[in-house]
């Protein structure tokens, strides 16, 4: 292909992403279906040849690699610990509740149309499971809900897009390994998903003790060396043998709450005070870290930046490989049904958010709309629909039916949330901006030993910017 047009193509298409996303509050249609589209068209019109899709084929493993690294770096970067103790009990046990069911729904559907092994369909199932920490940002910025709900959803999101790329990689694991002894498997999981997590705190912890102590060297440059040691923690912890996926997620959720390992951060322990706060007080004492004034913040707003980018241009690239030659009746109309069970299963579980939902009765529709209809999919399950490709795993219609669950789940999402949502104005709280998580503090009595705040109240940490705004916030901590 003319390297003009593939710069041309290039900024269109980043253009486009960014256009799109801007324009979420007034079409209300993810950037998903267009970006998606756009791949297709570029094929159909022979802007790109059926020779050059083979060709892409061939980056699948290195591009699939690169994007769960962003991906999840990016979620552990959003993720505060404080901040979910109001919520994640109930929203554990939703967002647990409608990915297993509606998983293993997918699965079942998926064995009986397509006629795959059982844990192929489970790969496909439990890629479709869960809503998108893409699309849920975005929606979340034009749409009323409560604080402890918008909590419950950007949660959910998150970490549904962990579970989404967790659980199918652990069961092609399976596949490749050949291991099928519950035993066997139990122990393997937990020492990858203990080895992995220790992993990702110590590469967290190392790594901003680097910063720490180098930061007159890595000042303006934290985004550029922190993503190489992302890449490389990914690489290593993949060689190894761990999860490559749940170290990264660790690593950014250590690099996301670096502010809780500030040795200059004030403390007041008490006899309620959880275990992670005294371990986290422990840490501080040890390391004599000053996270504080290292510059967090630009990393998060860099690294949401760049995963922007990297999810529009993933999206037209999963558009360039869907093959619509091939596609039949069974094809289209499964993961269509598919997206609507998703949404049965959503509704089922409103129950277990009974403590959220607004007191009025229009805000509480609304909401109540808002929560059912998140049904659309994203960057989390696109990834899922090209790694079996990229390790050579030939599964027939796997990448074209994860397409089409993509693009209809985003569809009756859109459709849904566009003709049954109605804004309220005056009720259900303000639609604040979408990485801003609401935040409460405890007063909590000294303990003794404790640094004594001699009856002084405990100085708060000043506002942060708000996303989107010029910067990001680090939120309280825990």
């Amino acid at each position: 292909m003319n390297p003009d047009v593939v710069f041309a193509l290039l900024a269109g298409i980043a253009f486009l992403g960014f256009v799109l996303d801007a324009l979420f509050d007034r079409i209300r249609i993810a950037s998903i279906l267009p970006l998606m589209l756009i791949g297709i068209v570029l094929v159909a019109t022979g802007v790109v040849s059926a020779h050059e899709v083979q060709d892409l084929n061939e980056f699948i493993p290195y591009v699939s690699a690169i994007t769960i690294a962003f991906i999840l770096f990016s979620v552990g970067l959003e993720i505060r610990f404080g901040e979910l103790a109001r919520v994640v009990g109930r929203a554990s046990a939703f967002t647990l509740g409608v990915q297993t069911v509606t998983g293993i729904l997918l699965s079942v559907a998926a064995y009986e149309a397509f006629h795959w092994s059982l844990l192929f369909s489970f790969v496909f199932g439990f890629g479709l499971s869960g809503p998108s920490s893409v699309s849920v940002p975005a929606l979340l910025k034009v749409v009323r809900v409560g604080g402890e709900l918008r909590t419950t959803l950007l949660y959910e999101s998150v970490f549904s897009d962990l579970l989404q790329l967790l659980v199918p990689l652990t069961l092609i694991g399976i596949y490749e390994t050949g291991t099928t002894s519950v035993p066997a498997l139990t122990g393997e999981l937990l020492w990858t998903i203990l080895g992995s997590a220790a992993a990702g705190v110590g590469a967290g912890i190392l790594w901003l003790w680097i910063l720490d102590k180098l930061r007159g060297f890595t000042s303006g440059y934290t985004w550029t060396l922190t993503i190489t040691i992302v890449l490389a923690t990914y690489a290593l912890s993949d060689l190894i043998g761990f999860s490559a996926a749940i170290t990264i997620f660790v690593f950014g959720l250590v690099l996301g709450n670096a502010f809780l390992l500030d040795a200059g951060q004030p403390v007041a322990l008490s006899w309620r005070t959880s275990g992670l706060r005294r371990f986290l007080y422990d840490l501080r004492k040890r390391f004599r870290l000053t996270t504080g004034s290292l510059d967090i913040a630009h990393i998060q707003q860099v690294q949401r930046e760049v995963s922007f980018f990297a999810s529009s241009f993933f999206f037209v690239y999963l558009g360039l490989l869907f093959h619509a030659a091939g596609v039949t009746v069974v094809l289209v109309f499964l993961p269509l049904a598919l997206a609507f069970v998703m949404l049965v299963v959503r509704f089922a579980f409103l129950p277990v958010l009974a403590g959220f939902w607004s007191p009025t009765p229009v805000a509480r529709t609304a909401e109540r709309t808002i929560v059912t209809f998140n049904i659309s999919r994203g960057l989390a399950a696109a990834v899922v629909a090209t790694i079996p490709l990229g390790l050579g795993i030939h599964i027939p219609n796997f990448l074209d039916a994860m397409f089409l669950g993509i693009f209809f789940s985003a569809v009756v999402s859109t459709v849904g949330i566009f003709l049954l949502y109605r804004p309220t104005p005056t009720e259900g709280g303000p639609a604040g901006p979408s990485g801003r998580w609401p935040e409460r503090s405890t007063p909590e009595e000294p303990l003794p030993g404790a640094p004594a705040t001699n009856g002084v109240p405990m100085p708060q940490r000043p506002a942060l910017p708000q996303p989107g705004r010029g910067g990001t916030g680090s939120g309280p901590s825990p």
